[in-house]
């Protein structure tokens, strides 16, 4: 498997003085995702858990409903497939799941369509059902999962080049963490991972080491998740969506603040 950091040099300077030195850089390559051997999807990753990547990609773009809709799923020299080229998942989706790949929920592009923010959620709300959990936190606890979470980001320690998403129990049980160049991949990769472990989504929380985008909810919501929480702030539409969908968003979760900015019944003192 390919390493998910490189040397590369660097000219540094510091303190009036420019040096020759190497620095670690984070991987980027290419994953793409076929079904059933035809080509659907390219994404830029972080290389690591490419099943988990391609299967949280399919679920939160509404295509796989239960991880019963994938019949098989190969990823390039494992022994499973060992004929497959590099960089390449091939999955064979059930006949109700291949029959979604033409609807896919994700496809509209909103910052440059003709949709407003009012429309596009209201096009998500007619799709997709809203959250349902009932699940809680306390503020204490959420704080202390976003700083396990940090310190558990060792490629952004090394490089400085990747974004972190994990999905935690409240009582810390089950932690999942990915990192990824791209914050949506990492998102896609700790879903997957919890799909093939089987996880309950609807106990979980998700944690994100930026920003609270649109479609960072939207992915949320489409695996059943209550609670979002992020070190940074939400966009509007990303509120819009999380207080029509039921899902709690927090953000600025730093320490011993943050913010809880809809459904606040699920965070308590």
């Amino acid at each position: 498997m390919t390493e998910p950091t490189q040397e590369f040099p660097v000219r540094r300077y510091r303190q009036g003085e420019m040096t020759e030195q190497t620095d670690q850089v984070a991987v980027e390559e290419p994953l793409e995702i076929r079904l059933a051997g035809e080509p659907f999807q390219v994404l830029m990753r972080l290389p690591g858990w490419e099943k988990e990547l391609a299967l949280g990609f399919l679920f939160t773009e509404g295509i796989v409903r239960d991880i019963a809709d994938i019949i098989t799923l190969h990823f390039c020299g494992t022994g499973t497939d060992p004929l497959l080229p590099p960089n390449v998942v091939d999955i064979v989706l059930s006949d109700a799941a291949q029959a979604r790949t033409g609807r896919r929920h994700l496809e509209v592009a909103y910052s440059s369509c003709s949709l407003c923010a009012k429309e596009a959620v209201a096009e998500i709300c007619r799709k997709t059902p809203p959250v349902s959990s009932d699940l809680t936190i306390d503020c204490p606890t959420l704080a202390a999962l976003m700083e396990r979470m940090a310190a558990s980001q060792s490629v952004f320690k090394e490089t400085g080049g990747t974004h972190g998403v994990a999905l935690a129990s409240p009582d810390g049980q089950v932690f999942i963490l990915a990192e990824d160049i791209g914050r949506h991949n990492a998102m896609d990769k700790v879903i997957g991972r919890a799909l093939l472990e089987r996880r309950d989504l609807t106990r979980m929380v998700a944690l994100l080491s930026g920003r609270i985008s649109f479609e960072m909810a939207l992915k949320t919501v489409r695996a059943g998740i209550p609670i979002l929480a992020a070190v940074s702030a939400p966009t509007s539409m990303a509120l819009t969506l999380a207080q029509e969908m039921n899902l709690t968003l927090a953000g600025f979760v730093r320490g011993t603040r943050l913010n809880v900015y809809t459904h606040p019944g699920r965070i308590v003192d």
